[in-house]
């Protein structure tokens, strides 16, 4: 190999190659930056909000469209973990707890809980929240948690009212059935 090849043209093609790259890199982020932004979109029609926690920081990030959900102002917010927790019904706190434990130790492909979040009004709504681990460490420690949250509520409400129905619809039956037994005794 001569000198001259090795000293300007190598330089040169590698340069070239490394300008490929860059441009390569950054037709990538475009095309994931539109993605993201068409995902945002098809979201924010469908009463969904974006979630994710941070498990090397404890810190949870909703969307604004996830803090719209519970009544609160449409802005994104980064919350600490046990805040975040703090939103989530007593009751219901295990259930979900148990459930992202299940899936970071793969005896489930993903998380889908409903429970109750405290609203910005201190109601209690009802959300089904969705997710999975999308980030791993070397080791295969979990990293970071996904997701997306529904408004459940006016479901769970509809399905509270029905089973009321059909419990009264149960008690009247009994009633008509006992009411006849005691006419025939007499």
């Amino acid at each position: 190999m001569n000198k001259h090849y090795q000293k300007n043209i190598i330089p040169f093609v590698s340069g070239l190659n490394n300008v490929a790259k860059i441009f390569k890199l950054k037709s990538i982020k475009e095309e994931l930056e539109q993605s993201k932004s068409y995902l945002s979109i098809a979201l924010s029609g469908s009463e969904h909000g974006e979630w994710s926690w941070n498990m090397r920081t404890d810190k949870v990030y909703l969307s604004s469209d996830a803090q719209a959900i519970l009544g609160y102002e449409k802005k994104e917010k980064v919350l600490e973990k046990e805040f975040f927790l703090s939103l989530v019904h007593p009751d219901d706190k295990l259930n979900f707890l148990y459930a992202i434990e299940k899936h970071k130790s793969g005896a489930i492909d993903f998380v889908s809980v409903d429970i109750r979040m405290k609203s910005a009004y201190g109601h209690w709504n009802w959300i089904n929240l969705r997710g999975k681990v999308v980030e791993f460490d070397k080791t295969g420690k979990p990293l970071k948690f996904t997701g997306i949250n529904y408004d459940i509520n006016e479901q769970r409400q509809y399905d509270d009212e029905v089973q009321e129905l059909q419990e009264k619809v149960i008690k009247f039956q009994d009633d008509k059935k006992n009411e006849k037994e005691n006419n025939r005794s007499y």
